[in-house]
């Protein structure tokens, strides 16, 4: 995402929602992990994925089905090709596929409690379902930390044969993979070339 400004941070809520953001991604869609391949998902298996992806990142407040399932993995598919374009530095491109998921998701400002506890913002209709819920919260916080220029960016592994997505809330914003494992995989194929160049 666009360069941070000093001390700005997402709240709590958002963050959450990055994070689940980021877990949805990298579960749902994608060809490749750590460079192999990555065996599509169906059936039992896509929902016992997507309830995971739920409950990892962030409070899954329904029951997820083949249905749900599936619908979350267009929401994933339609964040990841925000994503794509936030890599490519395209941020005109990535806020209008926002503004459309923004819309198509009905996301709204609601303030909702239970019982006698305190009022909290949403931002989904109270009537809206599981996937609904999810894709408006999820929309609005990818396009908070948009538009707020903020240190938590999302980006794409550079390593090859990787489309995992990753979070990167350092002040330094130098974070290029989405872990250790396609770190030194780099390294090592660099270091391998390196080699090759130099000769016997």
């Amino acid at each position: 995402m666009p360069d941070g400004q000093d001390g700005a941070k997402l709240d709590g809520h958002h963050a959450t929602y990055l994070e689940t953001a980021v877990a949805l991604i990298n579960t749902l869609t994608g060809e490749h992990v750590h460079g192999r391949p990555k065996p599509p998902l169906g059936g039992h298996d896509l929902v016992r994925a997507a309830a995971a992806a739920l409950a990892r990142a962030g409070p899954g407040n329904g029951r997820v089905d083949l249905l749900a399932a599936e619908r979350l993995r267009d929401v994933a598919s339609r964040l990841r090709e925000i994503i794509v374009a936030l890599s490519r530095n395209e941020h005109d491109d990535a806020a209008g596929l926002l503004n459309r998921m923004l819309a198509d998701s009905r996301a709204r400002p609601y303030l909702h409690r239970h019982g006698d506890r305190s009022w909290h913002l949403r931002f989904h209709s109270p009537e809206a379902d599981l996937v609904q819920r999810c894709a408006a919260g999820l929309a609005v916080s990818v396009a908070a930390a948009l538009g707020e220029h903020i240190p938590h960016r999302v980006g794409l592994c550079a390593a090859p044969r990787c489309d995992q997505v990753y979070l990167d809330a350092s002040q330094a914003q130098i974070k290029r993979f989405c872990g250790l494992a396609c770190q030194n995989r780099v390294k090592a194929a660099a270091y391998r070339a390196r080699v090759r160049r130099s000769g016997p």
